[in-house]
């Protein structure tokens, strides 16, 4: 799990860096460089480091894009309606949902809570005392970062009209529209933020899983 999902996020992070015009070779051996050679040198304090400012960067833009998105149209009512036009399914949370799809929200929901890279955090706390601020503050920043993407994704339905674009571009294309090329680098950058944020945090989890579990205890 650690490996795939580790190497999709790399395979993300080159398609972006393709935008710049670098090819995609290249472009994944320096993604790969960069997110090694901090997290090899700093380890744990350098990937808490990095993850912070670049959850601050992901925070601010997830929220940012869709309000301006929507300002952009006319306001809140305004973007209802266009989306009403393409369909009023997509007003329907529930359209099509199934078992299946419960069981996924659920195996996702869920197993969030459990995920190695998150709860190494809480195993660095300093003191038991500083639990309750440490699940504030997650629970917070996931919750508005996770309304941000949804929002993202749901005004990007008004905003294109179906022309076509890939849903998994969306916040790309976004930053291309509604800002300057100095602010869309800048959009840019939170994405990839985003992806490099995802690969040392599951990278530092299994080296540790790796040295601590198989190395030490089997070897050493």
């Amino acid at each position: 799990f650690f490996a795939f999902y580790t190497a999709s996020g790399l395979v993300g992070g080159a398609m972006l860096l393709q935008q710049f015009g670098m090819d995609y070779e290249k472009a994944l051996l320096l993604g790969t460089a960069i997110i090694v050679a901090y997290t090899f040198i700093g380890g744990f304090l350098a990937v808490s480091w990095t993850d912070f400012f670049q959850g601050t960067l992901m925070f601010i833009f997830l929220l940012v894009v869709p309000a301006i998105a929507i300002k952009e149209l006319g306001g809140w009512h305004e973007t209802l309606d266009l989306i009403t036009e393409h369909g009023p399914h997509y007003l329907d949370p529930v359209n099509e949902f199934n078992g299946f799809l419960f069981i996924n929200l659920m195996a996702w929901g869920l197993g969030y809570f459990g995920q190695p890279h998150i709860l190494v955090r809480y195993m660095a706390v300093k003191t038991v005392d500083a639990i309750p601020l440490a699940r504030r503050i997650c629970i917070s920043w996931m919750s508005l970062s996770m309304l941000g993407a949804v929002l993202t994704g749901f005004v990007g339905i008004a905003f294109f009209k179906l022309e076509g674009i890939h849903h998994e571009s969306i916040f790309i294309v976004f930053s291309q529209k509604l800002f300057s090329p100095w602010l869309s680098g800048i959009l840019f950058a939170a994405i990839l933020s985003s992806i490099m944020c995802a690969i040392d945090s599951q990278m530092l989890a299994s080296s540790s899983a790796l040295t601590e579990d198989i190395y030490r205890r089997l070897l050493r």
